[in-house]
């Protein structure tokens, strides 16, 4: 698995509270997003940062889903990403009581 960290900039006037409806507003398209095994939205205000962690079941997802054309879309909506991926060999999910590799 891999996960993906993408944070960038963001505008001071966006609260937490208009950044959560604008993270709800975007939510869907990420149902149907090839591989994708979770993402989780992050921000902070404080820091004026925002951005997601991404969990993929392999990089050609990972590094597919961040084509040009999504990179474009994020700089578009807020400011240019910065992109990180990481191996992911095990995980601890506590919601199914499941270790994971």
């Amino acid at each position: 698995m891999i996960i993906t960290i993408v944070t960038f900039n963001i505008d001071s006037k966006l609260t937490d509270s208009i950044l959560k409806e604008k993270f709800l507003e975007t939510s869907p398209i990420y149902k149907d997003t090839p591989g994708l095994i979770r993402k989780n939205y992050i921000c902070d205000t404080s820091k004026k940062l925002a951005g997601g962690v991404y969990c993929f079941d392999n990089m050609e997802n990972a590094k597919g889903w961040f084509d040009e054309e999504r990179i474009n879309w994020i700089t578009d909506r807020f400011s240019k990403p910065d992109i990180k991926y990481y191996e992911n060999p095990v995980i601890v999910d506590n919601n199914t009581n499941e270790i994971i590799s």
